[in-house]
């Protein structure tokens, strides 16, 4: 049998569903839970794995409570579809996968949700005042999501040439094709100066904000770097990266903005036949409306 790290088999099993990336990194960051120790911990070879040992796997998912009941069987038919593409790629590894033994509790502990959370301006301005202090770099982060409430996805995809800082706006690859987001002045300035440094520097990624490794962010990471921001500003609050959407649509209606500028703001898809066909906004209207509607726009960040 071919000696081969973990590692390596791992990313031949991947490499078979890059065509989509959220099959790519759901089933990436499922295995994790199978092979890090801060979760089930396997710290054997691939090829030494025991029928046992996936049974011991669907008890530690069986009995944990911090993911809800469809993301636990959803990392163990990952785990399932990987023994598969092992036993049929590498030759003289089989084992059995358990059937009999596998039954799912009855009753499962719901998952803590962040559904319902939004911030306040002013828990918004302690998150961007601290980073600004500690670190510039997730300060433009959090910024950006913060003034266009853009979707994590849509915030992935940037690239440093999609940013206007003269108009004010950002260019991103959302579900429904490229959409426009706005923000402030203030954000342009800071951003201006970023774009700027980053052209200095020689990167093979077009990304606009590089991660260490020297390519585009992950949804994880990100949602890491705010955990850690909150938890040294002192917020209970779980806070994701999605909580900024949601925070600005809710400050927007709470300063009176009609449901249809907020839809406009959040690239939200119109099915209303009068808007879609008769409704036309240059970006003098656009820039306008974000002006109006920013609720930030007191706060001095």
């Amino acid at each position: 049998m071919t000696e081969m790290s973990n590692q390596e088999i791992i990313d031949r099993y991947l490499q078979r569903f890059t065509h989509s990336e959220t099959s790519f990194r759901s089933r990436k960051y499922g295995l994790r839970y199978f092979f890090e120790s801060r979760y089930f911990g396997y710290d054997k070879h691939v090829f030494e794995m025991k029928k046992r040992d996936a049974v011991d796997y669907f008890d530690f998912l069986n009995q944990l409570d911090t993911i809800s009941f469809r993301t636990k069987s959803n990392k163990w038919n990952i785990y399932r579809s990987f023994l598969q593409f092992v036993m049929e790629y590498y030759e003289d590894f089989l084992i059995s996968i358990p059937r009999y033994c596998v039954n799912w509790r009855p009753v499962h502990k719901k998952a803590i949700s962040n559904k319902d959370v939004v911030m306040t301006r002013e828990e918004v301005k302690k998150i961007l005042d601290y980073s600004y202090n500690f670190n510039y770099y997730h300060y433009l982060i959090f910024r950006l999501l913060a003034e266009t409430g853009m979707r994590m996805g849509e915030f992935l995809s940037i690239d440093h040439d999609d940013v206007n800082t003269e108009k004010r706006y950002v260019e991103v690859e959302g579900k429904a094709g490229r959409k426009i987001y706005y923000f402030s002045k203030g954000l342009a300035n800071h951003l201006a100066l970023y774009i700027k440094e980053r052209s200095l520097k020689n990167f093979e990624c077009d990304a606009l904000f590089i991660s260490v490794q020297g390519g585009r962010h992950t949804r994880v990471l990100i949602n890491r770097y705010i955990r850690r921001t909150i938890a040294r500003v002192g917020l209970e609050k779980w806070i994701s990266a999605h909580t900024f959407r949601k925070t600005i649509n809710t400050l927007r209606k709470k300063m009176g903005c009609p449901k249809e500028d907020r839809k406009i703001l959040l690239c939200h898809k119109f099915r209303d036949v009068n808007y879609q066909c008769y409704v036309k906004l240059n970006y003098e209207d656009y820039i306008k409306l974000y002006d109006k509607w920013n609720p930030y726009k007191h706060l001095y960040l």
